[in-house]
């Protein structure tokens, strides 16, 4: 027995599509590309030649009578072995190993992509017969999990930066910066825990790797080992403001100075005190890090958004008072007539800002919390060193028979005694 089979699109039915076939071979082609979430440019850029184009090319009945249409398994397949590759990012998950109840290493999550090849077949076929032949494609999200699964730390962003400028800095204030830094970066805050600054940093010696530098210390500014420690103090008091946390712990220095402008936002650490305290107030845990850039050091704080909002003003800077005039002191450490400055004019002054931190509806505080932080700067004299001059031979020999004379003297009151 015979059956005969006979074909569904004959030549003839494809006349009436030959003009609109012509009129692709004879084009630029296609071009499709796909942009970067933060930009709004192409990052990468395809051109499907009309060569190529063409071999794409199906018929479809609609209604009764054919269409032009691309192949969408051709367009996928094209996809799957040009675009992908370049497009796909796999996630990374955020991964940390604790040694000592603290964070020795870590790396951040970092969220992946990935071409979605059905969607953007199917859109490529649509919007090209739509008459654009520049198309975008779709890729999809692929967020990284914050932290390992069974550890519930829920570290997924940067809640606070803390930020402060050293430029000017001594050899020695910069290691004492970056020693004490690092002895903060890694901490873990437990949800209701309050950090110290004093306990994070332990011993401040020279054994712990301090370099002598100057403090403040009794109304003088000396050399001693951690010099230089109240940047990491500052920069770790203007991250918890920005991460809206409660303050509970911070004093001014007693004159300003000026790594840590604007005035009033400063924050001083001795051990054992003053210290530097917060409390982290948040449903999760707080990651420290820390990064310098120059001349300038930040404090991240790593957590998670729980929607609360944190704001300070400027600092507001009144009472102004000039200091007392340069005091000189002879030193015999120096040439004669030589000058070294070891205390710099300050003006004295008072300074305040307002902070405030509003929490999400549902929080159990209070919705609006705010505080005015204070502070009041001595003015500080400047203090020089200046080499004591030698006397001249004239002077020298007045002394000399200065103290001859009084030898004498001394002599003749004695005979008279006896």
């Amino acid at each position: 027995k015979t059956r005969s089979e006979y074909p569904s699109v004959k030549s003839s039915d494809l006349e009436s599509l030959k003009e609109e076939a012509e009129k692709i071979i004879n084009s630029n082609g296609l071009k499709i590309f796909y942009k970067k979430p933060e930009t709004e440019t192409s990052s990468k850029l395809w051109t499907i030649g009309p060569e190529k184009l063409v071999t794409w090319l199906m018929t479809e009945n609609k209604d009764v009578s054919l269409k032009l249409i691309l192949d969408t398994n051709k367009i996928a397949s094209y996809l799957q072995e040009t675009v992908a590759p370049s497009v796909d990012i796999e996630p990374i998950k955020a991964r940390f190993e604790i040694k000592d109840n603290k964070v020795s290493t870590w790396q951040r999550g970092i969220d992946g992509q990935k071409l979605n090849i059905a969607s953007s077949s199917e859109k490529i076929k649509n919007d090209f017969f739509a008459g654009n032949s520049e198309i975008d494609l779709i890729i999809e999200k692929i967020s990284s999990q914050s932290l390992n699964p069974e550890e519930n730390y829920n570290i997924q962003e940067i809640i606070g930066t803390g930020h402060s400028n050293f430029a000017g800095s001594s050899v020695n204030r910069r290691k004492n910066i970056s020693v004490g830094a690092q002895a903060v970066s890694g901490i873990l805050i437990a949800p209701g825990e309050e950090f110290s600054l004093v306990k994070a940093l332990g011993d401040v010696s020279a054994e712990t790797g301090y370099f002598p530098e100057l403090v403040i210390k009794d109304n003088k500014t000396i050399p001693e080992y951690g010099g230089g420690l109240c940047q990491v103090a500052t920069t770790l008091f203007r991250a918890a403001l920005e991460s809206g946390l409660p303050i509970t712990e911070r004093r001014n220095h007693s004159y300003r100075v000026s790594y840590y402008e604007p005035a009033g936002m400063d924050a001083a650490v001795y051990i054992p005190n003053p210290d530097v305290r917060f409390i982290n107030d948040t449903p999760d845990y707080i990651l420290i890090q820390f990064r310098i850039e120059g001349n300038d050091i930040y404090f991240d704080f790593w957590g998670k958004e729980d929607g609360r909002t944190a704001t300070t003003t400027k600092p507001v800077i009144y009472n102004i008072v000039k200091p007392e005039p340069t005091k000189y002191i002879e030193s015999e450490d120096l040439a004669p007539g030589e000058e070294k400055c070891t205390e710099r004019a300050h003006n004295g002054a008072d300074a305040y800002f307002d902070y405030t931190v509003i929490y999400p509806e549902g929080s159990t505080t209070t919705p609006i919390q705010e505080r005015r932080f204070n502070s009041h700067y001595v003015p500080w004299r400047e203090v020089c060193l200046i080499g004591k001059e030698l006397p001249s031979e004239e002077e020298i020999i007045q002394e000399e028979n200065k103290t001859e004379e009084i030898i004498e003297e001394e002599k003749k009151n004695e005979e008279e005694i006896e």
